[in-house]
């Protein structure tokens, strides 16, 4: 039985959200850029057997509210994400969290914002430690952006991007795979992109600050990495490894960025063991 689609005001805007499942374990889900809880599709329910799961569209993204001229920053999303666990009653010492590139730089954010609230993270393929420059900003400048949307909402481009996201796209099944692409190629889920990419200073963890505080995150860290991944490098899983000491690694053979939708099994398996039976020992 497919999830029902819940909304709920975060911010003054409104969000889209699920929950299933009934543990007195939380998982929260949180994707990443121009995408949807979708993403989650295949492990929601494989995940809810162990836990109370909930995942939530980011503001800009997915069926929530989509605001133009909306300051978006690290400080704003982490703001967001601990209003959604307030109001949905999931604030406890049960509480873990899984983000999915974007969405792992977004709870690395929350976890220094506002400290002790996850028990456990999983950074599944993360954002956050490559070096965007700041000439990337021009992207979004008018002329640019306007070429580019046409481009990378279209049916030809938005595929073969989207494509590149997997290792090997037949693993994934279908009907995920085409509802994900035609959220991916959302035009005003673009216009998210673009405002994120104008507001570069707010919602890098370097020029933020936030990198160089990543080691007050002691809370066990899994981090989650594809090795054949061409979005995010996965010798950016040592970069994690060496700036939050708390953090173990865990690299999936044959797996591009997606390793929730490429491999919903193991990747639900490697998350709960870690999670709620593995006892916690890092390796670097």
């Amino acid at each position: 039985m497919a999830v029902q689609d819940r909304y709920i005001t975060l911010g003054g805007h409104r969000h889209r959200y699920i929950e299933k499942g009934s543990s007195e374990h939380t998982m929260l889900l949180i994707h990443g850029i121009s995408s949807s809880l979708d993403f989650y599709e295949q492990v929601i329910p494989l995940l809810s057997q162990s836990f109370r799961v909930i995942a939530v569209d980011l503001l800009g993204f997915g069926l929530s509210e989509k605001p133009h001229g909306k300051d978006y920053s690290l400080k704003l999303y982490a703001s967001l994400i601990q209003e959604f666990l307030d109001k949905t009653g999931s604030l406890g010492e049960k509480l873990y969290a899984t983000g999915h590139s974007m969405g792992g730089k977004y709870l690395i954010a929350s976890a220094l914002l506002h400290p002790g609230t996850f028990s456990r993270l999983v950074l599944s393929n993360t954002d956050g430690f490559l070096h965007i420059p700041s000439i990337a900003r021009g992207i979004s400048l008018p002329g640019v952006r306007d070429v580019l949307k046409k481009l990378v909402t279209g049916d030809k481009m938005s595929e073969k991007m989207f494509a590149s996201a997997f290792h090997d796209k037949k693993k994934v099944n279908e009907e995920s795979y085409r509802k994900i692409l035609e959220i991916a190629r959302d035009p005003d889920a673009f216009d998210t992109v673009m405002a994120l990419n104008r507001n570069l200073k707010k919602l890098d963890l370097n020029r933020t600050g936030l990198r160089k505080r990543l080691g007050e995150i002691t809370m066990p860290v899994l981090v989650i990495w594809g090795e054949n991944d061409r979005y995010l490098s996965p010798s950016l899983a040592r970069s994690v490894l060496a700036e939050i000491p708390s953090s173990k690694l865990v690299m999936f053979e044959k797996c591009g960025h997606s390793p929730m939708l490429e491999y919903p099994e193991k990747f639900t398996k490697t998350v709960t063991d870690f999670i709620l039976s593995e006892p916690y020992s890092p390796e670097i």
